[in-house]
Protein backbone atom coordinates (compact mmCIF):
# COMPACT_ATOMS: atom_id res chain seq x y z
CA UNK A 1 0.00 0.00 0.00
CA UNK A 2 2.80 2.43 0.83
CA UNK A 3 4.49 1.73 -2.50
CA UNK A 4 1.29 2.46 -4.41
CA UNK A 5 0.80 5.70 -2.52
CA UNK A 6 4.43 6.66 -3.12
CA UNK A 7 4.07 5.96 -6.86
CA UNK A 8 0.87 8.04 -7.04
CA UNK A 9 2.43 10.98 -5.22
CA UNK A 10 5.53 10.79 -7.43
CA UNK A 11 3.40 10.73 -10.58
CA UNK A 12 1.43 13.74 -9.33
CA UNK A 13 4.61 15.70 -8.60
CA UNK A 14 6.21 14.89 -11.94
CA UNK A 15 3.16 15.45 -14.12
CA UNK A 16 1.45 18.31 -12.28
CA UNK A 17 1.42 21.59 -14.22
CA UNK A 18 -1.11 24.39 -14.03
CA UNK A 19 -1.25 27.92 -15.35
CA UNK A 20 -1.33 30.54 -12.58
CA UNK A 21 -1.21 33.69 -14.68
CA UNK A 22 -2.54 34.65 -18.09
CA UNK A 23 -0.88 37.52 -19.97
CA UNK A 24 -4.16 38.60 -21.58
CA UNK A 25 -5.83 38.93 -18.16
CA UNK A 26 -2.93 40.64 -16.37
CA UNK A 27 -1.85 43.10 -19.06
CA UNK A 28 -1.95 46.74 -17.91
CA UNK A 29 -0.58 50.08 -19.02
CA UNK A 30 2.58 51.50 -17.47
CA UNK A 31 0.42 53.79 -15.29
CA UNK A 32 -1.20 50.60 -13.82
CA UNK A 33 -4.59 50.96 -15.58
CA UNK A 34 -5.87 47.61 -16.93
CA UNK A 35 -5.91 47.12 -20.69
CA UNK A 36 -8.78 44.63 -20.83
CA UNK A 37 -8.91 41.66 -23.17
CA UNK A 38 -11.21 43.44 -25.62
CA UNK A 39 -8.75 46.36 -26.01
CA UNK A 40 -5.59 44.36 -26.76
CA UNK A 41 -4.31 45.13 -30.25
CA UNK A 42 -2.18 42.12 -31.13
CA UNK A 43 -0.66 43.67 -34.27
CA UNK A 44 0.46 46.60 -32.16
CA UNK A 45 1.98 44.19 -29.61
CA UNK A 46 3.93 42.49 -32.40
CA UNK A 47 5.48 45.83 -33.36
CA UNK A 48 6.84 46.37 -29.83
CA UNK A 49 9.92 44.98 -28.17
CA UNK A 50 9.24 42.32 -25.54
CA UNK A 51 11.18 41.70 -22.34
CA UNK A 52 10.82 38.82 -19.87
CA UNK A 53 12.16 38.25 -16.37
CA UNK A 54 11.28 35.11 -14.41
CA UNK A 55 11.49 33.89 -10.83
CA UNK A 56 11.35 30.27 -9.64
CA UNK A 57 9.63 29.76 -6.28
CA UNK A 58 9.23 26.87 -3.87
CA UNK A 59 5.63 26.29 -2.74
CA UNK A 60 4.64 29.38 -4.75
CA UNK A 61 5.94 31.90 -2.17
CA UNK A 62 9.60 31.18 -1.38
CA UNK A 63 11.86 32.58 -4.13
CA UNK A 64 14.76 30.28 -4.95
CA UNK A 65 16.12 31.56 -8.28
CA UNK A 66 15.79 34.51 -10.65
CA UNK A 67 14.81 38.14 -10.67
CA UNK A 68 11.32 38.91 -11.94
CA UNK A 69 11.55 42.68 -11.59
CA UNK A 70 10.36 45.21 -14.16
CA UNK A 71 13.87 46.65 -14.49
CA UNK A 72 15.34 43.22 -15.28
CA UNK A 73 12.60 42.54 -17.86
CA UNK A 74 13.23 45.93 -19.51
CA UNK A 75 16.96 45.24 -19.56
CA UNK A 76 16.44 41.75 -21.04
CA UNK A 77 14.24 43.19 -23.81
CA UNK A 78 16.41 46.28 -24.35
CA UNK A 79 13.35 48.47 -23.67
CA UNK A 80 13.75 52.15 -22.79
CA UNK A 81 10.09 53.20 -22.78
CA UNK A 82 7.74 50.70 -21.07
CA UNK A 83 4.18 50.86 -22.40
CA UNK A 84 2.55 47.62 -21.19
CA UNK A 85 3.23 45.33 -18.22
CA UNK A 86 1.87 41.83 -17.66
CA UNK A 87 2.67 38.59 -15.92
CA UNK A 88 2.52 34.87 -16.60
CA UNK A 89 2.91 31.90 -14.33
CA UNK A 90 3.12 28.13 -14.18
CA UNK A 91 2.82 25.79 -11.20
CA UNK A 92 4.90 22.60 -11.26
CA UNK A 93 4.34 21.14 -7.80
CA UNK A 94 6.20 22.03 -5.57
CA UNK A 95 7.77 24.73 -7.78
CA UNK A 96 6.28 27.68 -9.61
CA UNK A 97 7.62 29.96 -12.31
CA UNK A 98 6.36 33.55 -12.38
CA UNK A 99 7.41 35.89 -15.18
CA UNK A 100 7.08 39.64 -15.66
CA UNK A 101 6.46 40.56 -19.31
CA UNK A 102 6.99 44.06 -20.69
CA UNK A 103 6.18 45.63 -24.04
CA UNK A 104 7.55 48.94 -25.26
CA UNK A 105 9.71 50.86 -27.77
CA UNK A 106 7.75 50.37 -30.96
CA UNK A 107 9.95 49.43 -33.89
CA UNK A 108 10.92 52.21 -36.27
CA UNK A 109 9.19 50.62 -39.28
CA UNK A 110 5.78 50.64 -37.59
CA UNK A 111 6.20 54.16 -36.24
CA UNK A 112 6.93 55.58 -39.71
CA UNK A 113 3.63 54.18 -41.09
Amino acid sequence: MKKVLLVLVTMFIVSGCASTGDLAKTLRYADNNPVGVENIKFQELNSMKRGNACTWNLFYYLPIYGDGSIITAADNGNINNVELIGSTGRWYFPFSKNCTVLFGDKEETMMKK
